[in-house]
């Protein structure tokens, strides 16, 4: 018994129709799982963020970053004002000082890093050391921060603006 051409194309059509009809079978449980997987880092990322800003250590690194860059969300959120009261103004004018103060090292963001050193912590005030390094140039600063209901915040007092520069 002889098989035609047209028979064979047929079985062969046949077979890879088959393959095909798994294949769209797999490709949307593959894509599924992907997803599940990038959701899952994702969140372990951002668990991981939150956790880091509950320390004294975690919070000045997210200040300082704000207050060397101009992101006045962060700036605001992660500090409070000393208690002298000298500094009256409102959170619109706060921000404007701090974009333009911070204008000319948004420029040099590749050249900016920050560096963690040491951290004292005494019941609810502690004092973080940064290194901030602008053009490979390290510079020593000191964060005062406190601890209140919501966290830690950074004390924006003399000594804090002093060597990171407040708005």
């Amino acid at each position: 018994m002889t098989i035609s051409i047209e028979q064979r194309y047929r079985e062969l059509e046949d077979a890879g129709a088959a393959k095909r009809a798994l294949k769209a079978k797999r490709q949307p449980l593959i894509l599924i799982a992907l997803v599940n997987v990038l959701t899952l880092a994702v969140a372990l990322t951002a668990v991981a963020d939150l956790r880091r800003l509950r320390t004294p250590e975690g919070t000045a690194l997210t200040w300082t970053q704000a207050a060397l860059f101009g992101d006045c969300n962060d700036y605001v959120k992660f500090s409070v004002a000393d208690a002298s009261g000298h500094d009256r103004r409102s959170r619109a004018e706060l921000c404007q000082d701090l974009r333009s103060a911070t204008a000319p090292a948004r420029n040099e963001v590749q050249q900016t890093g920050l560096t963690l050193g040491g951290v004292r912590k005494d019941g609810a005030t502690a004092e973080v050391s940064l290194t901030i390094h602008r053009k490979n140039v390290p510079t020593a600063v000191t964060v005062h921060l406190v601890k209140g209901k919501d966290g830690w915040r950074v004390l924006r007092d003399q000594l804090t603006c002093g060597s990171v520069g407040c708005a």
